[in-house]
C-alpha cells in the first residue's frame, strides 16, 4: 500500500521471484494477503490499522514517509533495513510478532462530566430485567404460549452482533502516540508543509509558529491503573499525550518508556509553564529526559480518559481523529508485524 509520494522505484527491489506484489492505496476487506508493505510513514500505516488488525496480516512497514516513527521502534530505519527484513520474511516466514494498538473512542457527554467509567462497566445483577415468564419457567411448568427458545436465542446474539459492530465503529486505531493540546495544534500547522519541510524539523517550525498564540486548556486526566480509576489532574496544561510506543514526530521520545507489547498506555502530561522556559526543554524530548522534571507527569495506565476546557482536537500517528473528551486504551497483539532478526 503505497502513500502518495511513494514512487514504484521503491517497489521493484521487493519483488522477489515466486512472489507476487500488487499495488495500491488500500486493503479491500475482501484480500486474503499473505502480507502487507506499507511504503510511507505513520500516517499512511494509520489509515490502514483497522483492516490490518481485523484480518492480523502480517505487516512491513517501508520507512519512506515524512515521520517514520513506528517502523524505527521496529527497528526499520532505512529502505535497505525493510528490503533484508522483507527477504528473511520470504524464505522463513519466521520473523514476526504481534504488537499492541492504541484505541481511542469518542466519550459521550455524561461520561466525560464525571470523568469516570461508563455504568455498562458494571456487571448486571443476576436476573436483572427478567421474569419467571421470560426465563420460560412458572411454578405449574413451562409456559407453553411463549416464542421458542431457539429463537430468542438467535435474536438475542444478532442483538450482541449489532452492538458489537457498533462498539467498533467507534473505536479508530492508532500505533504510536495520541495527544492534545499544545502538540495537536503545533500538528495542524505542519499539515501544509511542504512534504521535505516536515521530515527535516518541520514540526520545529510548527512549533515555533503555534506558541506566540497558544492559550493552555484546562486538563483533566482520568487513568484505570490495575483496576482502579483516579484523577490525578485538573488543571491548566501545555499538552497530554498518551503512547502507545515511544515516539512520534520524527524521534521525539514523549512517551519514552512506552512498550509496544505491555497492554499499558504511557501518559505524559506537561503543565502550564512560560513558554520560554518550554523551548529550553523542547530538546530533551528526543531523549526522553524530560520524564522526572517538575513540569512533567508520567503514568502508565490500562485507559486514559482526556477532557479540556475548552474542546481540542485530538491527533494520532500525526493524523486528525476527533475532539475531545476522548478515553484512550489498549488492544493486546492488534497488529501482526514483520520485524528484523
Amino acid at each position: 500500500m503505497l502513500a502518495p509520494f511513494a514512487k514504484e522505484h521503491l517497489v521493484r527491489p521487493f519483488e522477489l521471484e515466486g512472489v507476487n506484489i500488487f499495488t495500491g492505496n488500500e486493503l479491500d476487506p475482501t484480500d486474503e494477503p499473505d502480507a502487507a508493505l506499507i511504503f510511507g510513514g505513520d500516517g499512511t500505516l494509520h489509515r490502514h490499522l483497522g483492516t490490518l488488525a481485523l484480518k492480523k496480516t502480517p505487516t512491513l512497514a517501508v520507512p519512506v514517509g515524512s515521520a517514520n516513527d513506528f517502523a524505527a521502534t521496529m527497528g526499520i530505519h532505512s529502505v535497505a533495513d525493510a528490503l533484508l527484513t522483507w527477504k528473511q520474511f520470504c524464505y522463513t516466514r519466521r520473523n514476526t510478532a504481534l504488537v499492541d494498538l492504541g484505541t481511542i473512542q469518542p466519550l459521550h457527554p455524561y461520561e466525560a462530566a464525571e470523568m469516570l467509567p461508563p455504568a455498562d462497566d458494571d456487571p448486571p445483577e443476576p436476573w436483572q430485567g427478567e421474569s419467571l415468564e421470560t426465563m420460560h419457567f412458572v411454578p405449574a411448568g413451562p409456559r407453553r404460549d411463549l416464542p421458542q427458545l431457539g429463537p430468542r436465542i438467535e435474536q438475542s446474539q444478532a442483538r450482541r452482533w449489532i452492538e458489537a459492530a457498533e462498539e467498533a465503529s467507534r473505536t479508530h486505531y492508532f500505533a504510536c502516540i495520541a495527544g492534545t493540546g499544545l502538540d495537536a495544534v503545533t500538528t495542524r500547522q505542519t499539515e501544509d508543509q511542504p512534504r521535505w519541510l516536515r521530515s527535516h524539523g518541520g514540526y520545529i517550525w510548527g512549533l515555533v509558529k503555534t506558541l506566540p498564540g497558544f492559550r493552555p486548556p484546562v486538563v483533566t486526566v482520568s487513568l484505570e491503573i490495575d483496576g482502579d480509576w483516579q484523577t490525578p489532574v485538573r488543571e491548566a496544561g501545555m499538552l497530554i499525550a498518551a503512547g502507545n510506543g515511544p515516539r512520534y514526530g520524527s524521534g521525539m521520545r514523549v512517551a519514552h518508556l512506552a512498550d509496544m507489547d505491555d497492554g499499558l498506555l504511557d501518559a505524559c502530561f506537561v503543565r502550564q509553564l512560560s513558554k520560554w522556559r518550554l523551548l529550553r526543554l523542547f530538546p530533551v524530548i528526543f531523549s526522553g529526559k524530560h520524564i522526572g522534571m517538575k513540569e512533567v507527569e508520567y503514568w502508565k495506565a490500562t485507559r486514559v480518559r482526556i477532557q479540556t476546557d475548552p474542546v481540542m482536537d485530538l491527533y494520532a500517528d500525526g493524523e486528525f481523529v476527533c475532539q475531545t473528551p476522548v478515553e484512550l486504551g489498549v488492544k493486546r497483539g492488534a497488529l501482526h508485524v514483520i520485524v528484523p532478526v
